[in-house]
């Protein structure tokens, strides 16, 4: 993609002089120098190639609107009507010479003639029937080198000649058959550092796989239920994950260096054969000057992107070692580096692409000061619009400070319950008990309830009858938390069995019956079900029954009988009536 951007540049800006402007993309302004002009005072400066080999820099008066030039001739005009001379004289030599294999290039001559008190450099020798004027050295190319005219063309013209008598010699078919065999060496070697590089990316793939499954296995290792694991054994368990997550940055990172270097390795092989022809010579600077900037700072963007992510990971690493606590400290811990790292790593790659982007633009000459303002105040007008972008930076900022929540965290905002999958500064992704991913900016998070945060709490409440023997409940409920939190099974999940036991209230369903029971972060629902199977079989025991809602009925006179709805749907307005007179009253 890269080179194919590349290629779409140069072609639109780097090969068509009247598109050069490329420091210009939007036209109307033709005061600025094109590409590949210096303009140095009142002068404008650019280079003569041959074959793509730059030659010497030639200067004219500084054209300040290229537009109405006038009678001036912009430099760029004048160096490539040097360099079509200097094609000309080459081709015309080159087919005298397959003609008459007497004429050689050692036969190509420069020679200087003053015109109009101005030193001017032709081609002679070599067959040609009459001279080829290649280009008149004018005061302003000397008071730009600092010499005479008459040095400075002493000077070229020593430059032109053996330039000339390599372009021919380099087109010869000796000289084609040698450049066909370094490009086919080059080819060869580019193929066979493509295939050792190509095994150590697979090497370093099988590599990260096996790392990949170590991390896995490892969050998936539970913490045996009731085991008196020490401190040190936990602090060791989570050191280990990080540097786990460490070496597989690593092999990533190398992995990713390797496919760089395949990338290289061809682009320099492709650049390298077409610079040895002459006919391409010029390509190999032209196509792959642009590819090769946009590819290295790519490069180099990625490169301190992932330095940085190694970066953050030793800081949050030496944070994690920091500090000391209980397995809910250090698991907390761990998720709020991991959650601060993740935003941080976010943050940190945006401002990295964008700036080298920025120098990106600054070196094509895409930006310059104009644009540059013009995006100055586009963004002024857009940040009347980004109020709430702003807002939630701010706020997403506030909840990673202050440690609001973090990945992984039970979550209630709102309408919202669920648990945290991703906090950055702009959002934040909630996925709902029924599998629902809820994306809120955070400027919206107003209220957030952590349901997770140090510990968790069941709170359960059971009706039983009301002539239950309220003390006889109560020490059901009493035991059965007990022995549930004595079962090898769940006393890993239990922190306090009985925080709180008693009648909550009375109505007429009967008595309600409440415990809390206090539990680590998000095993609240777990012990809940747990509980309630459990107390279900020891009220059965106990001969406990659950509260029913209570009826109460009005007796009726002697002789009379209550009528059902059946009849009194089936006899209408008559049974109605017949009720009305004698008195009956209806069952509440």
């Amino acid at each position: 993609m890269a080179l194919l951007l590349g290629l779409l540049l140069t072609l639109g800006w780097g090969l068509s002089p009247a598109a050069a402007q490329i420091s210009n993309p939007f036209g109307g302004n033709s005061t600025l120098p094109p590409a590949g002009v210096q303009r140095i005072g009142l002068l404008e400066t650019t280079t003569v190639a041959l074959d793509g080999t730059p030659l010497f820099d030639i200067a004219s008066p500084a054209v300040f609107n290229r537009n109405e030039s006038g009678a001036e001739v912009p430099v760029e005009v004048r160096a490539r009507q040097i360099e079509t001379n200097l094609n000309q004289v080459v081709n015309r030599t080159l087919a005298l010479v397959y003609d008459d294999e007497t004429v050689d290039s050692s036969s190509l001559d420069i020679t200087i003639e003053t015109i109009s008190g101005q030193p001017v450099l032709f081609a002679v020798g070599a067959g040609l029937a009459d001279p080829r004027v290649l280009l008149t050295i004018t005061d302003t190319d000397a008071q730009y080198n600092g010499v005479s005219q008459i040095d400075l063309a002493e000077r070229w013209q020593a430059v032109l000649r053996d330039s000339l008598r390599q372009a021919v010699d380099s087109r010869l078919p000796e000289a084609r058959q040698r450049q066909i065999r370094r490009t086919l060496w080059i080819l060869l070697a580019s193929v066979l550092l493509t295939l050792l590089l190509t095994g150590v990316w697979r090497v370093l793939g099988w590599r990260k796989s096996e790392l990949e499954q170590k991390q896995t296995d490892q969050n998936n290792l539970p913490i045996p239920p009731g085991a008196n694991v020490p401190e040190q054994h936990l602090l060791q368990v989570f050191s280990y994950q990080l540097t786990l997550a460490q070496r597989l940055q690593a092999v990533a990172f190398f992995r990713w260096l390797v496919f760089w270097g395949i990338a290289f390795v061809w682009i320099t092989g492709i650049a390298s054969g077409l610079y040895i022809f002459p006919q391409t010579r010029s390509y190999a600077f032209g196509l792959f000057s642009i590819p090769v900037l946009l590819l290295l700072t790519w490069f180099f963007a990625g490169l301190l992107n992932r330095l940085a992510n190694l970066g953050i990971e030793r800081v949050a690493q030496a944070w994690n070692k920091n500090e000391l606590g209980d397995l809910d400290d250090i698991q907390r811990k761990t998720m709020r580096i991991s959650t601060i790292t993740g935003a941080l790593k976010g943050l940190k790659t945006i401002v990295i692409y964008a700036l080298a982007t920025l120098l990106v633009l600054q070196t094509l000459r895409i930006a310059p000061a104009s644009l540059l303002a013009f995006g100055a105040v586009a963004a002024l007008a857009l940040s009347f619009a980004a109020q709430s972008l702003v807002k939630d930076l701010v706020n997403g900022f506030l909840i990673l400070l202050e440690d609001q929540y973090a990945i992984g965290d039970l979550v209630s905002t709102g309408t919202t319950t669920g648990i945290v999958e991703n906090l950055n500064l702009r959002i934040t992704q909630i996925r709902g008990e029924d599998g629902r991913l809820v994306t809120l900016p955070n400027s919206l998070i107003a209220q957030v309830e952590n349901l997770s945060r140090s510990w968790s709490r069941a709170n359960i409440l059971i009706d039983v009858a009301y002539g239950t023997n309220v003390d006889e409940a109560l020490w059901v409920l009493h035991e059965t938390a007990q022995i549930m939190a004595s079962d090898p099974e769940w006393r890993y999940a239990i922190l306090n069995p009985v925080e709180m036991l008693g009648v909550e209230s009375m109505t007429h369903a009967g008595l309600t019956l409440l415990i809390w029971i206090r539990t680590r972060p998000l095993k609240q629902f777990l012990v809940a079900r747990e509980f309630r199977r459990r107390l279900r079989i020891a009220f059965d025991k106990a001969g406990i029954a659950i509260g029913i809602p209570q009826q109460a009925f009005t007796e009726l006179p002697s002789g009379i009988e209550p009528h059902s709805h059946e009849h009194h749907n089936h006899n209408g307005d008559a049974a109605h009536n017949k009720n009305a007179k004698s008195g009956a009253i209806e069952p509440r």
